[in-house]
């Protein structure tokens, strides 16, 4: 599979909507073999070599690909080529900032990855680029185990045989399932057995999940919408953080909690379903049940967390709650933070499988330095709590909705990859009507039409997304971290 890099350039240079590209890169860094086959796998065929080799792939260019021609000098071209084609520069530190340029050039294409993904604010000297590219080498090595896919096997039909089935359990089990899987020749069989589970979790849904919206929230809450009511209910003379980071399926928690510091209580709870962020991080902010017409955003959220503490008797002073950029300073007089990471979920939009979703998540978890973050919140005496509105799931593309079927879908945060809201249940029931094969697949309530199984409304092959009822969706983190 092409890297993250590779295929940002790709698309930088689809972008330019030429067919013919003469681009100079003084670097040489396209000039690499093995960068021209990544291209070739993404639909553009880079050509170096004399003149006359151009000229013939020139002549006989596939129009289906882009033709990418290298050279040292654009105008070196006869007249009818520079017609037909659109010239640029390429450098490699226009993607990869902030590193002695010969340092990295040769580097693998993984080395690389990693470097892209973690742009220097300020230029590293050469010595501070090897360091750099030294440590990215050893990153992560060890971190995984290779599966026994037998033992997984067993140790799942096991507890998928009991009358009660743990699905906190079952969670953890699968969770490690996946992450030392991705990318082995055992992911599609462990994907496999999730879905089996999923078939089991779809019946305790369906049986069980309107009750979990009243659930005693005492011991522990049992979904999104009971968090305030358990922090509020025990922890009344503590200080309390609750970090929400959108789109962390238990997964990406397991890889997390391997660097995080303190001692650990962990549990599972449930999303709210259908599992889209206008649903269910409303709901954790705002301790209850969604509403339908909420508007998504940070200013919501806040305003959400606000009203709940003040209505439980804090001043404002006491009640914080940040977006993105995290503050740190003046928390003497917090009493109630939150603080939300979004970045994670646009990294899960952007993957075409777990693949990509795990390189991704490694980065992110260095760059969103939230390791650090909940070392300082520890020290300032809070009690740390780390939550998600929803986890996500590697899903099959079904097929895209076709025009009509879009129409009636537009109110804010009513379609997705694996839900669908229409503004009038006729349309909702036409849908189904005209989809017949769908009902196995779907839920249906009132308008809303949502996914249970790993299918998309998408024409893509293997795509990451959320926004369903499947248990990779459902089955979310709720971790307690302190210092005791």
């Amino acid at each position: 599979m092409p890297s993250i890099l590779i295929e940002h350039i790709a698309n930088d240079l689809k972008s330019h909507n030429h067919n013919i590209l003469r681009v100079e890169n003084s670097d040489k860094f396209i000039y690499r073999d093995d960068i021209i086959e990544d291209f070739f796998d993404l639909g553009i065929k880079v050509v170096k070599g004399t003149a006359i080799n151009q000229r013939i792939n020139y002549e006989l260019r596939d129009p289906s690909k882009l033709l990418v021609l290298l050279s040292d000098d654009n105008t070196n071209y006869l007249e009818d080529i520079k017609q037909n084609s659109f010239d640029l520069e390429i450098f490699v530190d226009t993607y990869i900032q902030g590193y002695h340029v010969p340092s990295i050039i040769d580097q693998s294409i993984l080395v690389l990855d990693k470097l892209f993904l973690n742009k220097q604010i300020i230029t590293l000297s050469k010595s501070q680029t090897i360091k750099e590219i030294n440590r990215r080498k050893t990153t992560g090595k060890g971190d995984l185990n290779k599966l026994d896919f037998d033992k997984f096997n067993a140790e799942l039909n096991d507890h998928l045989t009991f009358s009660e089935i743990n699905w906190k359990e079952v969670s953890q089990l699968i969770a490690k399932g996946i992450l030392n899987s991705i990318g082995t020749s055992q992911f599609d069989n462990v994907m496999t057995k999730i879905n089996e589970a999923n078939l089991l979790f779809q019946v305790k849904l369906e049986k069980d999940f309107n009750g979990t919206k009243n659930s005693s929230f005492i011991k522990r809450p049992l979904i999104v919408s009971r968090i305030l009511n358990y922090l509020n209910h025990n922890f009344k003379d503590d200080k309390v953080a609750l970090i929400v980071v959108d789109g962390l399926s238990y997964w990406q928690y397991e890889l997390l909690s391997k660097k995080l510091p303190g001692v650990f209580k962990e549990e599972v709870i449930y999303s709210w379903i259908p599992s889209i962020t206008q649903l269910s991080r409303q709901a954790i902010f705002k301790g209850d049940a969604p509403s339908q017409d909420y508007k998504q955003g940070p200013v919501n959220e806040n305003k959400l967390w606000e009203k709940y503490w003040s209505n439980k008797g804090l001043n404002d002073f006491e009640i914080r709650y940040n977006h993105e950029k995290i503050d740190l300073d003046n928390l003497n007089q917090v009493k109630r933070f939150a603080l939300v990471y979004k970045d994670l979920d646009d990294y899960m939009h952007s993957s075409k499988d777990y693949k990509d979703l795990l390189k991704l998540t490694e980065n992110w978890i260095e760059r969103s330095q939230i390791i650090s973050v909940v070392e300082n919140l520890l020290k300032n005496n809070f009690k740390v709590f780390i939550t998600t509105d929803h986890g996500n799931i590697q899903a099959k593309g079904w097929r895209a909705l076709k025009g009509n079927e879009k129409l009636g879908t537009h109110k804010s945060g009513s379609r997705s990859e694996r839900h669908l809201e229409y503004s009038e249940k006729w349309l909702s029931d036409d849908f189904i009507k005209n989809n017949p094969e769908l009902i196995d697949s779907v839920v249906m309530e009132e308008q809303a039409i949502y996914f249970k199984d790993d299918k998309s409304f998408s024409r893509k092959e293997s795509l990451v997304t959320h926004g369903g009822a499947h248990l990779l969706e459902v089955l979310i983190p709720f971790i307690e971290i302190t210092n005791e």
